[in-house]
């Protein structure tokens, strides 16, 4: 499966911009700078995955560490950008900003906070070749409920509500993270990485349908969105 990486890492990022590409990359002109910073952030980021797993599957390991310096940089400001598109998120008097803000919120603090716990393991861990692909695989899996989300919401019929594409792009992640944990105990060993993922996903998934009703969040967002 991970000589195959560059593959699903690429059908994942066709699938991100396909999913944007009507809300985002099609109005390139009347897009914020917060939502640009973001866009190039998380573009960089899978496209680096893409191409660090294709030079794994040439051997190129020299390359592949020289490259993967650049994480240092991208990582971080995929970061800081995630938080921005979030305050501006929260801060919108938009209708839609005002129905799912905050319920979005949640699944964007908890993707940045689990997306910095997953790159710092990997590399951590960057000599065990076996956690460290794993958790940079896990980065790339962070990005498929968003971009589910939205392909399906703009692509399959039947998807009739902004709810329905976001729960359905949910089980679609669970269900590659459960094939994945499958594959693990086919090789024998089910490691942490997928388990923390799976775990993450499902606490996002419920926090989705009820975090707007907690007082103490809904409060932090007020805070955060007046910074």
């Amino acid at each position: 499966m991970y000589q195959r990486a560059y593959i699903y890492f690429s059908l994942a990022t066709l699938v991100a911009f396909l999913g944007f590409f009507p809300s985002y990359f099609s109005r390139l002109g009347s897009t914020d700078a917060a939502h640009h910073f973001h866009g190039i952030m998380a573009s960089a980021w899978m496209l680096m995955l893409v191409l660090q797993a294709w030079l794994m599957r040439q051997k190129k390991m020299v390359l592949h560490r020289s490259i993967g310096k650049l994480s240092i940089v991208i990582a971080p400001l995929f970061w800081v950008s995630g938080l921005l598109v979030m305050h501006v998120m929260l801060a919108s008097d938009s209708p839609f900003s005002k129905i799912f803000g905050k319920r979005l919120a949640f699944l964007d603090l908890t993707t940045i906070l689990y997306f910095a716990f997953a790159y710092i393991a990997a590399i951590y861990y960057r000599s065990n070749v076996q956690l460290h692909a794993r958790f940079m695989a896990s980065t790339a899996i962070l990005v498929l409920p968003p971009a589910l989300a939205r392909f399906l919401g703009n692509y399959v019929p039947g998807i009739s509500s902004f709810e329905m594409s976001v729960y359905s792009s949910y089980i679609l992640s669970l269900l590659i993270v459960v094939l994945l944990l499958l594959d693990d105990k086919r090789l024998g060993r089910i490691r942490m990485p997928y388990v923390g993922l799976l775990l993450l996903l499902l606490a996002q998934l419920v926090g989705f349908m009820s975090i707007h009703q907690v007082n103490a969040w809904v409060q932090w967002c007020n805070w955060f969105a007046a910074l």
